[in-house]
């Protein structure tokens, strides 16, 4: 049995895994961050990082980071839940699950997959959905207290874009600074991606410095990313700067969470009139993922949070 066991020592330790088996043998469990006092556990981001089976190693440190902040939301939400007294009755969680198979089932596309088959291929399974359903049921109950078909009317007039059809094809060149950590880091990657705009505006192929140059898995499609609306496919600062161009234009470069990108436009689909009452419920849904999204925020502003690793 030792041998085994050191024998996949390597595996382990590349997941960092090994430090909470030789905790738990121990008895303990490292603390990975406190939250206005509340503990988060090493223990829960190695169970989540276990579950990338492939990952790069070297991506690991930043892996790690990126689950301990999801983890960190959601300890917020369920913080901020209680202590507005809202309560979320086991029933509700498990009649929205069985929602969700039923939709499944009647998608010729899933019909045929299971639920929990379709959680594990995005690294989660069924009691990690019933808890983020949990939270999701006690924040809507929360932002629909006093919700009114005003505020959503407003809030579509204020997005009327978002609902109107309009689309663009575009494709981009990512320089990915996710793991960049220094100043120096990420001067240089915005050097380099200067260097690649004064390349375009001499007329370089943009196809082809995509393939070149860009950190994207769309890299080998010279940076395509085919048709999206403009809320809900790509991240805001990205879709805002796609929506502006032309058909034809090329951005200057811009940054996201993801590193500096340079966006072009291929094509536009034309927006198309649309009345409140037709998207009503799409309305309200996007409204309540806003507010949700702001909120976390804020939480997460005013947290007290002391991350330990």
């Amino acid at each position: 049995m030792k041998r085994n066991v050191l024998a996949l020592l390597p595996l382990l330790v590349s997941l960092g895994i090994v430090f909470s088996l030789l905790a738990e043998a121990k008895g303990e469990d490292k603390v990975a961050a406190t939250v206005n006092g509340e503990k988060v556990l090493s223990s829960q981001v190695d169970s989540k990082v276990s579950k990338y089976k492939d990952i790069d190693p070297s991506l690991i440190p930043s892996l790690r980071q990126d689950i301990l902040e999801e983890i960190i939301a959601d300890v917020l939400v369920q913080q901020f839940i209680r202590k507005e007294g809202i309560e979320v009755k086991q029933q509700a969680v498990d009649e929205a699950v069985e929602n969700i198979r039923k939709r499944m089932k009647s998608n010729l596309k899933t019909a045929d997959v299971s639920l929990e088959d379709a959680l594990a291929a995005y690294n989660s399974n069924l009691d990690e959905l019933k808890k983020d359903i949990k939270n999701s049921l006690g924040l809507k109950t929360y932002f629909t207290r006093d919700l009114n078909d005003k505020t959503l009317e407003q809030y579509f007039l204020k997005n009327k874009d978002v609902y109107s059809g309009e689309m663009v094809r575009a494709s981009h060149i990512l320089i990915d600074t996710r793991m960049s950590e220094s100043p120096e880091e990420l001067a240089k990657a915005k050097s380099k991606m200067e260097e690649i705009k004064k390349e375009l505006d001499k007329g370089a192929d943009f196809g082809e410095l995509a393939k070149r140059f860009s950190d994207c898995p769309s890299a080998e499609r010279g940076g395509d990313l085919g048709y999206f609306p403009r809320k809900g496919a790509v991240v805001e600062p990205f879709a805002e700067t796609a929506f502006k161009l032309k058909a034809g234009e090329i951005s200057d470069p811009i940054k996201t969470e993801f590193g500096y990108h340079i966006i072009k436009v291929s094509d536009k689909k034309e927006a198309k009139a649309v009345k409140f009452e037709e998207v009503k419920e799409q309305v309200k849904e996007n409204y309540l993922e806003d507010e949700t999204a702001n909120l976390v925020k804020k939480l997460r502003t005013e947290a007290k949070v002391d991350i330990k690793e």
